[in-house]
């Protein structure tokens, strides 16, 4: 008996220690501020100022967003998803119209496909420099309404 419980013990505890270090190695894991002086934006997209949240729970990722446009609307919203390739749902406001993002990890970047009904709108890919500070979100495609969204966004780590 003591064994077993032995076992069950040794066993959460490498569940607990591998979750912990899943969410770590993740490098969206934080608080990230758009840097605007260094991000480029197709007309459509301009934004005046973004704070990006990245949390993980498990093997899952939230990201919430709060973006200020140029025409001084405010939209929050964001997902949870998993790196799975699988579509999760938006939740809140979403500037661009995409109900659903699927997401790939290739090492330290994430490629991401944003969707509407089931057609893909645009494809984001996220890139880190090596010291982890900066998040760089290039964005090529268009919005719900086919407007060009094609941009690139440069985050400040907090």
């Amino acid at each position: 008996m003591k064994r077993l419980l032995a076992a069950v013990g040794v066993f959460v505890l490498v569940l607990a220690v591998s979750s912990a270090l899943s969410a770590q190695s993740d490098p969206r894991i934080g608080t990230w501020k758009l840097n605007v002086a260094k991000s480029e934006f197709a007309h459509a997209a301009i934004r005046v100022s973004e704070t990006r949240t990245y949390t993980a729970s498990g093997d899952s990722v939230t990201m919430n967003a709060e973006v200020v446009t140029s025409d001084g609307s405010k939209q929050v919203g964001g997902y949870t998803a998993k790196a799975d390739g699988k579509p999760y749902p938006y939740t809140g406001q979403n500037s661009a119209g995409a109900e659903t993002i699927s997401i790939r990890r290739h090492k330290n970047k994430f490629t991401s496909q944003s969707k509407k009904g089931g057609k893909r709108l645009f494809t984001t890919t996220d890139s880190f420099s090596a010291d982890g500070k900066e998040m760089t979100l290039t964005t090529n495609g268009v919005n719900a309404n086919g407007q060009s969204i094609n941009s690139i966004r440069v985050y400040d780590k907090q």
